[in-house]
């Protein structure tokens, strides 16, 4: 359920202020987990079992004539912890001691305005890959979906590019909307790492262009998306991320009533100033979706092949494979309590025989390969939105 709230002000202002409002809304989401990760596992209390835990900002003002600006803040929390949302937690994997940057403010960040032209957007802009992933199974961004390891993974950008521009068209031929993203790449001579600034110039950022064709009506969604990034230029020449690669993703699902079924395909090509660390991966997604009254289940399936030459043996980090694929099995439950909350179970198995996904699983630091490639993660929890 949304809050919006009228500021005092804008109420005893004039009739423009009056069109301005100011909505919150959000979600939180944590649980009980158990964590096995190559051999090496933990248990206790975790977030985001079944969804990103944040507070969103949404400020909407009507400009008249059909058009409207906006401005959207998404900020990621923690509600398992006081720490890491100030930034003073411990990174997984770091050295004791060492401190985060906090997760307020993290999530997307957009400013713009809309209208019969369709929408122009600024900010930290969701990317394509994102769009395609969630487009492609029923499990988000969390346990099951394979979300940063077989799926929606762009190997320069995760989730969403800072600095970046956004065209949207508005809908064409009753379900059309094609979108263009583009940053421009900024480098600084003898900086080597990306770092926050609010001055133009001094960003150490990758080159980006994304452009994607999107189609929602009735029960079909589908998405085309295809993206470049080139970040040779924006970190050390010698660094494995000084990448130039390429994303080429289709998606859709389509609403049959009480089920929903998901497909999706990915390609990632990526050539780093390493050679040897060359990606060229793709993904095949399938999922299924059922909801008998307060009763959702949901189960995911999805193979991510490596298609190098040496993808079968000893790999460039050292590490060997068994095969030149991995695959990712997601089983999900959940139980209304009400529209707004609802009682969750979690799980998700990756098979890294291929050893493709060894630092990407979210919420599992790297730990090299020993007696087994397998990861899962189980999780029990409660949902709440607003």
């Amino acid at each position: 359920m949304k809050k919006t709230l009228i500021a005092i002000a804008a109420l005893a202002a004039t009739g423009a202020f009056a069109q301005s409002t100011v909505t919150i809304d959000g979600n939180v989401d944590a649980g009980y987990v158990s964590l096995n990760y190559k051999g090496n596992g933990v248990t206790g209390v975790d977030r985001n079992i079944t969804s990103t835990s944040a507070i969103h900002f949404r400020v909407n003002s009507d400009l008249g004539g059909g058009m409207k600006a906006y401005w959207h803040q998404e900020n990621d929390i923690i509600p398992t912890s006081t720490t890491a949302n100030t930034g003073t937690g411990i990174a997984a994997g770091a050295a004791t001691g060492a401190a985060t940057v906090g997760t307020w403010g993290v999530g997307q960040q957009m400013f713009g305005t809309s209208g019969a032209f369709g929408a122009i957007d600024f900010g930290g802009l969701n990317n394509a890959a994102l769009n395609a992933h969630l487009t492609s199974q029923p499990f988000g961004t969390a346990y099951g979906s394979g979300f940063g390891a077989t799926s929606g993974s762009f190997v320069t950008a995760n989730v969403r590019q800072d600095n970046s521009l956004r065209y949207t068209s508005p809908v064409i031929g009753g379900g059309f909307k094609i979108g263009v993203l583009t940053r421009k790449q900024q480098a600084v001579t003898g900086q080597t790492t990306t770092f926050a600034s609010n001055a133009l110039g001094v960003q150490n950022q990758s080159q980006g262009i994304e452009y994607n064709v999107d189609y929602n009506a009735g029960p079909l969604n589908a998405t085309f998306a295809r993206a470049t990034q080139d970040a040779t230029n924006s970190s050390s020449a010698t660094a494995a991320t000084a990448l130039k690669g390429t994303y080429t993703a289709l998606a859709a699902n389509y609403n049959f009533g009480a089920a929903t079924m998901y497909g999706g395909y990915q390609l990632n090509k990526a050539s780093p100033y390493a050679a040897a660390n060359t990606v060229d991966r793709q993904t095949l997604s399938f999922g299924v979706k059922y909801v008998a009254g307060v009763h959702t289940m949901m189960a995911a399936y999805q193979r991510a092949s490596n298609n190098l030459t040496n993808a079968v043996g000893t790999l460039a980090n050292g590490q060997t494979s068994s095969s030149n694929a991995s695959n990712l099995l997601g089983l999900g439950y959940e139980y209304a309590l009400s529209k707004t909350a609802a009682l969750t179970a979690r799980y998700e198995r990756i098979g890294d025989s291929a050893n493709l996904l060894n630092g990407s699983t979210s919420g599992m630091p790297f730990v090299a390969q020993n007696n087994s490639s397998d990861r899962t993660r189980i999780g029990v929890g409660l949902r709440m939105g607003f």
